[in-house]
């Protein structure tokens, strides 16, 4: 997923300096882009895999400013995500059906980065969305616009068994 969010420096000679014949960029490192993750947390998506899969996304804080929110037929808002610990005590609201028109309309409008985390079990939003969909299980989904990244049964066997992992670790300290 790091591949796909998009973060920049300015490697231009715009701010440059001669200093004894020789030309000295000053690089300038570019506004940190923003991402934002809604979660599917409808009726059948286990909180564990959720939990997991946002492990999974403390790889790119570094590289963004990062915000998840939770939606099933409404969405609960978006909480900023700064740390480790943060993902740790994210907590899932809802539990109802699937809505992705809910989904889509939550996203703020000049956010670089767009990702729904999905089993994609409803109907794809009429609405043109340029979002990375992440989806597991068997859907096979096909939304206007953006691109889709299926994870695949051993990708979400990994996702399952990451927290019983940590668990046993903890057991034998």
């Amino acid at each position: 997923m790091r591949e796909a969010i998009k973060y920049d420096v300015d490697w231009s000679y715009k701010n440059a300096t001669l200093e004894d014949g020789i030309v000295t960029a000053n690089l300038e490192e570019q506004p940190m882009p923003e991402t934002e993750i809604v979660l599917d947390t409808s009726g059948s998506i286990n909180e564990v895999l959720l939990k997991n899969f946002l492990r999974e996304c403390k790889n790119i804080l570094q590289h963004t400013k990062l915000k998840v929110g939770c939606f099933d037929t409404e969405f609960y808002g978006f909480h900023e995500i700064r740390t480790e610990e943060d993902i740790e005590n994210m907590k899932f609201v809802g539990g109802g059906g699937t809505d992705f028109d809910v989904a889509v309309g939550a996203f703020s409008r000049r956010v670089e980065n767009k990702i729904i985390f999905t089993d994609g079990e409803a109907s794809m939003p009429d609405m043109l969305i340029d979002a990375i969909w992440i989806v597991f299980g068997g859907e096979k989904i096909n939304p206007k616009g953006g691109k889709v990244i299926h994870i695949t049964p051993e990708q979400l066997d990994r996702l399952y068994s990451y927290e019983m992992n940590i668990e046993s670790k903890r057991r034998t300290r």
